[in-house]
């Protein structure tokens, strides 16, 4: 993947250009680079997490009910929204994060972020001005356009979000890891906001959507906004030139007519075999990430088997159905605290840590990672569906449960923001924005692996 940038002097020969290279790098003033990197980590989930957020409250109990004899009768598309969702969500991510790997596209990565934002922020600008349209008459008509949109949505929030990655990954590692505690607070973010909505709002489900997918626009148009404010920082541009140069030296491209440049583009060469591009950009990243692409991976598909399936239905243990509620959580909040507030708060937390302390080294993340996945079956001995469940409760004290909740969040932050780290560091410098689209893409995997895994987890709980 080539990088050219707009800051040399037209007409200067590439040595001469890598002469005019500052030795030592600009400092990020008032860290305005880094937190727009943070700003895009929440921008790349900001509109996927308002939207799951609000489903059961706007979807599920209003916008797919129907109106019969003045009473909301629950329909198929209600009952199985999630179901249905969940296809439709992750299977477009899936592919276009894979095939954004591959694809060569005039313009390059910044083309695709401002386009992919576009499309992220125009879907959420419909889906808001739905919230005051009556659906009530056509529930089978809005059922298969939301399936739409969120195909959609999800399929431009993958190319943005692998982009947005490979981008970062021509700056120090703590710019992706901004990216990953972007993601983590946004989570955290939009549990506050669910918490809000549950203890306040619950009677106006019209105007909790409405807020719910104005935050996100807004958010959405932040992000625009910054995006293209980059180039005006010394920083920045600095990182674009040294990774041209890198990927000029690596590719051993020394010409002696003028270099043209592009403001911040990233480019991909044009292969017209398929095949010989993917293994030259899966391979020759020289197998040097595949270790900490595979540890991206198994913490994703652990952490998405447990949160949210798992821990949405861990309830209060009762030693008898009759026994009183003495938990100093309240009962109706005990889910949206114990399960979506702790895992993002903690998840955040692990991400924040991970830009002090780096553990283990790149060879051994694995080791965590492969360590993490005993917590799928510890979770299962918790009081999970224990109105279902046919193996009994062994974690019967919820006090033990929520230590191994956090747990399973802190470490889930902190080593997915390792794994990232590590991966577009591993690599030549000139290969980083591959290796950094790579393990976002395992990323991705991985939450696909595990929300597949939870339907093995049901089959042994309720065989």
């Amino acid at each position: 993947m080539d990088v050219t940038v707009e800051n040399g002097q037209k007409g200067d020969k590439p040595g001469e250009t890598q002469s005019m290279l500052p030795s030592t790098p600009p400092k990020d003033k008032y860290c305005a680079v880094y937190l727009i990197m943070l700003l895009h980590g929440v921008g790349t989930l900001m509109a996927w997490n308002m939207f799951i957020t609000i489903a059961p409250m706007y979807f599920v109990d209003y916008k797919l009910k129907e109106h019969v004899n003045g009473t909301m009768v629950e329909t198929d598309y209600s009952k199985q929204f999630f179901s249905y969702l969940g296809i439709c969500s992750q299977l477009p991510n899936l592919l276009l994060n894979f095939v954004n790997i591959f694809m060569d596209a005039k313009g390059g990565l910044n083309r695709r972020i401002g386009v992919s934002l576009i499309i992220v922020g125009i879907v959420c600008l419909i889906t808001t001005v739905f919230v005051k349209i009556d659906t009530s008459n056509m529930v089978t008509q809005f059922f298969f356009f939301t399936m739409i949109t969120v195909i959609i949505l999800n399929g431009a929030n993958g190319i943005y979000q692998n982009s947005i990655y490979g981008l970062a990954a021509a700056f120090p590692a703590s710019f992706t890891n901004a990216i990953v505690l972007g993601n983590n607070f946004c989570g955290t973010f939009v549990s506050v906001i669910n918490i809000i909505t549950i203890t306040t709002f619950r009677e106006s489900v019209t105007n909790a959507a409405l807020a719910y997918f104005l935050i996100a626009l807004l958010t959405i148009v932040a992000c625009f906004v910054t995006f293209f404010m980059l180039p005006k920082f010394e920083f920045y541009n600095y990182y674009m030139k040294k990774h041209s140069l890198e990927q000029d030296n690596a590719e051993g491209a020394v010409k002696e007519s003028k270099v043209k440049v592009y403001a911040n583009t990233f480019k991909q060469p044009v292969c017209c075999n398929l095949f010989q591009e993917i293994v030259l950009k899966m391979f020759v990243p020289d197998f040097q990430c595949w270790v900490q692409c595979l540890s991206v991976f198994l913490v994703f598909f652990a952490t998405l088997t447990i949160f949210p399936a798992i821990m949405a239905d861990i309830k209060p243990y009762k030693a008898s159905p009759n026994d009183p509620y003495t938990f100093f959580i309240p009962e109706g909040l005990f889910t949206p605290i114990t399960t979506f507030l702790l895992f993002n708060l903690f998840a955040m937390l692990g991400s924040m840590t991970a830009n002090f302390v780096q553990w283990p080294s790149p060879k051994l993340i694995i080791v965590p990672a492969v360590a993490r996945l005993l917590l799928i079956p510890i979770m299962m001995m918790c009081n999970f569906r224990p109105d279902r469940r046919v193996f009994p409760v062994y974690i019967t004290s919820d006090y033990v449960y929520i230590v191994f909740a956090i747990l399973m969040s802190f470490t889930s932050g902190y080593f997915s923001s390792v794994g990232m780290m590590y991966a577009p560091k591993v690599v030549e410098s000139s290969k980083a924005p591959v290796a950094g689209m790579m393990s976002a893409f395992f990323l991705i995997c991985g939450i696909c692996g595990g929300i597949a895994f939870t339907f093995v987890v049901t089959a042994i709980i309720e065989p």
